[in-house]
């Protein structure tokens, strides 16, 4: 059993027989079992009448920072809060919460009430769903919606914390704030776009104001704001099929819990998050291609401050940049676009969809298999001409499926102890080559096609503006 003992320290200033005036606190808390380790909590400032008052900082054990004012011991007023991961909220806090960017405090009371059942860092920020619903029972329903989220916390904790942690490298303390990215992960993983929603209309419902750009894929997403979110998301899905439940919030949210959050969460898809390490080296060239998006929906976008992509417009960009090829095609690139949509063979439907950066930047990383494992067995073969007698051009779908074959062929021969323990070696040796095979893809994708071709067309681009407006000065001169 694991016992856990805290001692606290104080040096400073006293009164008579409590903290006032300056000082520094620490909250000592030490984890007694096989290996003993501490960690401390310290306020180092103004303290009144044994009470946190008036300006301090706080250093959290997890490696959070609060540095502002404060009031009867909670964060009350000017202030920044800079998270472990380096994320930073500076502005108003009230009553130990930071104030919300619509200009409420966060987390809003329950409405009509002074309780609630959720902590701070859960409470929900869901008005816009309480303004349908009859005054008389907006209490009610708010009320039993966080029973849900109480029931299911561990999970939802759970799910925050492991999709927070997708792209970033393994490290033994890491506590990391969930970005936009991730979210958008997570409802795919969930199938939440296979509800008629996408995944733009979802950013749209849950925007908080109209000064940040609501489809960044760097916004944090605290935990309160996801479990709004799936609310939202769940009313959104189910309202029709919960219309004649006595608490239609909490039983949309109930049952997207229960068919799509938790059969699903974890289970990580797609081209950019579905590989540990290489998420890590394409994540690299995120910011650079999170430009390049923002530049083609400028484009084809008309609203400024709600720019998006669709599909059929990811499609024009493939082919002004001429990156579609023999093996790239127009409709292999299609199913790479649609890989996990409802229904992949019926293309059609999805053209005029809207598309999200994660959409954008994993069908980037799909191609970049196509490209370039099919570059190299174009070199394999040229180099090896023996090799390509009587043999047709392969896709590299053909160049994957072969691979395949050869890995089940080698495990399932029998081996002995000696041959295990010999080829063991030779099968890390493998794997780190296949990874090491893997990372040089993204970069010879991005540093040798795609990059490469917008930089060339933008330039292309840019002169023929030049020309047109010398044209028009010669022709305004005649």
């Amino acid at each position: 059993m694991k016992w856990l003992k805290l001692s606290q320290q104080y040096v400073g200033m006293w009164q008579g027989g409590v903290q006032h005036g300056q000082g520094t606190h620490v909250w000592i808390l030490k984890r007694v079992d096989r290996s003993q380790y501490s960690q401390s909590n310290q306020y180092t400032g103004d303290f009144v009448q044994g009470q946190r008052h008036g300006q301090g900082t706080f250093y959290y054990a997890g490696g959070a920072i609060y540095e502002g004012e404060w009031k009867n011991d909670k964060k009350h007023g000017k202030g920044k809060f800079t998270f472990k991961d380096g994320h930073v909220f500076e502005g108003e806090f009230v009553d130990d919460q930071m104030k919300m960017e619509n200009g409420n405090s966060a987390p809003s009371p329950l409405c009509g009430s002074d309780s609630s059942v959720l902590g701070p860092d859960m409470a929900l920020n869901i008005q816009c769903l309480l303004d349908e619903i009859p005054e008389s029972k907006r209490d009610t329903e708010h009320k039993q919606v966080e029973f849900v989220v109480l029931r299911k916390s561990t999970e939802l904790r759970s799910i925050y914390t492991f999709y927070s942690r997708l792209g970033h490298a393994h490290s033994l303390d890491n506590t990391f704030l969930l970005s936009r990215l991730q979210l958008w992960r997570l409802l795919k993983d969930c199938n939440i776009h296979h509800h008629d929603i996408t995944l733009t209309q979802i950013d749209r419902f849950i925007k908080e104001d109209t000064t940040t750009e609501i489809h960044s894929p760097f916004t944090p997403i605290l935990l309160r704001r996801l479990l709004s979110c799936l609310v939202i998301v769940a009313h959104h899905i189910y309202n029709k099929d919960m219309v004649s439940e006595k608490h239609l919030l909490a039983a949309c949210l109930s049952k997207l819990m229960t068919d799509d959050i938790l059969p699903n969460a974890k289970n990580v898809k797609g081209f950019l998050f579905g590989q540990p390490h290489l998420s890590v080296v394409a994540m690299k060239y995120m910011k650079r291609c999170w430009d390049i998006y923002q530049v083609y929906c400028r484009v084809h976008s008309a609203p400024r401050d709600d720019q998006t992509m669709t599909c059929r417009h990811l499609l024009w960009m493939f082919k002004d940049l001429n990156l579609l090829d023999n093996n790239l095609t127009a409709a292999r690139l299609l199913k790479i676009i649609t890989a996990e949509s409802r229904d992949p063979n019926n293309l059609s439907p999805c053209l005029d969809l809207e598309i999200t950066f994660l959409e954008f930047f994993e069908v980037l990383l799909g191609c970049a298999e196509v490209k370039c494992q099919a570059s190299e067995k174009i070199l394999q073969t040229t180099s090896n001409p023996s090799q390509s007698q009587g043999k047709s051009s392969d896709t590299s779908q053909d160049v994957l499926e072969s691979q395949e074959d050869v890995e089940t062929e080698v495990s399932d021969r029998p081996q002995s102890a000696e041959h295990t323990e010999e080829h063991g070696r030779e099968g890390k040796g493998m794997q780190t080559r296949g990874m090491e095979a893997k990372d040089q893809t993204i970069h010879q994708f991005f540093n040798h096609f795609f990059f490469p071709a917008f930089d060339h067309h933008q330039q292309v681009t840019e002169n023929m503006k030049e020309d047109k407006l010398c044209q028009e000065a010669r022709d305004a001169s005649l």
